[in-house]
């Protein structure tokens, strides 16, 4: 667990979620410090940690971290999916310095957001997953099937760090490195078995990966594509190591394929490729195939048919199909290898739907392109975008999240909105309306 605050004496900083901000160093230093929950004291994994835009180390699953060698005037980010972690000010003049950065300011209730394809998950800054929408196979995890407008907590699960959603099934990582499963006809949460010191954990449509704070990755349950990336097509009901894959430090799953990224900036992909979603010129892989093209990457996300990349340098790469110009290049042709998004830069933050991708940008406005029948891009029409657009009525964002057709956002000031498809109640606004603009969100968490 995470040291208490008295026990850090040396410097403490305090650490909010706002847009566009960067550390910067002193001199020449080790720094080593803990990214806690203002809320609750425990600390956060997930947390990537950048040196001038290159990907240095992630946080463990108590949310220590440790950066060697930092030289003079180095900018140095923390990124969690969805938020760009800003301190508002270091002063390390010690070749040692333990830090205390507060990663959540209390006045906002959620620490991550996940949209599934017609329901949608938040981690409260308590450590409990709440969820709406659609639950025919118990993704919702209450122990029932029933939908639910009103979010619904999943049943006996605390101590929650991090969260993920896909099509049936979710997923969550505890604050001791274990993950629980439910969904797929299983109504409430379950550990996974002989699975431990897991940093990250991301759910497909039927299967799970899991990234161990070795940089090694993991898969179990379907594997008809190769998805598990184990060198076979063979189902797993335990997990089993991703072949030919280390320092790793963020990964994503959809329907049948999964995707890395490692240390050095690069992306992995393995499992179906029938729409260019691997990024790669095959039919496929059941192991891990590097992405070329993509270099500095920090942050990833994918559909089922398609992949988006953050690039250090603000800017966003999609692959894979393009059908509704979800790849943002101003076309609707798929591409095999990965296309800049077009006239979008000093990006924070991505998120891939089903067919429609958005972006966090610094400033804290959001943008969304391609389909748009059931109002996803949230300009107020129904009419998709092959380049980006901006989503209205949205400032101050820190968080977002798409799920199949919808979307969530929350701003600093604990507001969370949505927009999208909301034929199960997925936003959360007490309706089955669809919504063309985003509409802010009065949750009764209870």
């Amino acid at each position: 667990m995470a040291p208490k605050y008295k026990r850090l004496l040396v410097l403490m900083l305090f650490l909010f979620i706002v847009p566009a901000q960067f550390l910067t160093a002193a001199g020449n230093h080790t720094i080593s410090g803990w990214i806690l929950n203002s809320a609750t004291g425990q600390g956060i994994p997930l947390v990537r940690v950048t040196v001038d835009g290159i990907l240095a180390v992630g946080t463990s699953p108590q949310g220590y971290f440790k950066l060697a060698d930092v030289k003079t005037g180095a900018q140095i980010r923390f990124y969690r999916d969805g938020w760009l972690l800003a301190p508002n000010f270091i002063t390390a003049s010690d070749s040692q310095s333990n830090i205390i950065i507060i990663g959540h300011e209390k006045n906002e209730p959620f620490m991550q957001l996940s949209g599934g394809h017609s329901y949608s998950m938040a981690l409260r800054n308590d450590g409990t997953v709440w969820s709406w929408g659609h639950n025919r196979f118990g993704q919702i995890g209450n122990d029932t099937v029933t939908e639910s407008s009103p979010p619904a907590k999943a049943s006996g699960l605390t101590g929650v760090a991090a969260i993920s959603a896909c099509f049936t099934q979710s997923a969550a990582l505890k604050e001791d490195g274990t993950v629980w499963v439910w969904g797929r006809s299983i109504k409430k949460p379950e550990p996974v078995k002989d699975l431990a010191d897991i940093s990250v954990v991301a759910a497909g449509w039927s299967h799970m990966m899991a990234l161990r704070c070795d940089g090694t990755v993991w898969g179990w349950g379907l594997n008809d594509a190769g998805q598990l990336g184990n060198g076979t097509d063979t189902q797993s009901a335990t997990p089993a190591q991703v072949r030919n894959l280390n320092s790793v430090v963020a990964i994503a799953a959809a329907r049948n394929h999964s995707i890395a990224l490692k240390k050095d900036g690069t992306v992995w992909a393995w499992g179906a490729n029938e729409s260019g979603q691997l990024g790669i010129k095959s039919n496929g892989s059941n192991r891990p195939k590097q992405i070329s093209g993509l270099e500095g990457i920090i942050s990833i996300a994918t559909s089922a048919t398609h992949g988006v990349a953050l690039k250090n340098d603000g800017t966003v790469w999609t692959w894979g199909d393009n059908s509704h110009g979800q790849l943002g290049d101003g076309t609707n042709v798929a591409s095999l290898s990965p296309v800049k998004v077009l006239e979008l830069t000093e990006v924070t933050a991505i998120s891939a739907g089903e067919k429609h991708t958005i972006a966090l940008k610094k400033d804290g406005t959001v943008y969304a392109w391609g389909f748009n029948h059931d109002g996803q891009l949230g300009d107020g029409t129904i009419i998709e975008s092959h380049v980006p657009i901006q989503v209205a009525n949205l400032s101050a964002i820190t968080a977002i999240a798409a799920g199949g057709n919808h979307n969530l956002a929350q701003s600093g000031n604990g507001v969370l909105w949505g927009w999208g498809a909301n034929v199960n109640g997925q936003l959360g606004d007490g309706t089955t309306l669809n919504r063309s603009k985003p509409v802010m969100l009065q949750l009764d968490l209870k």
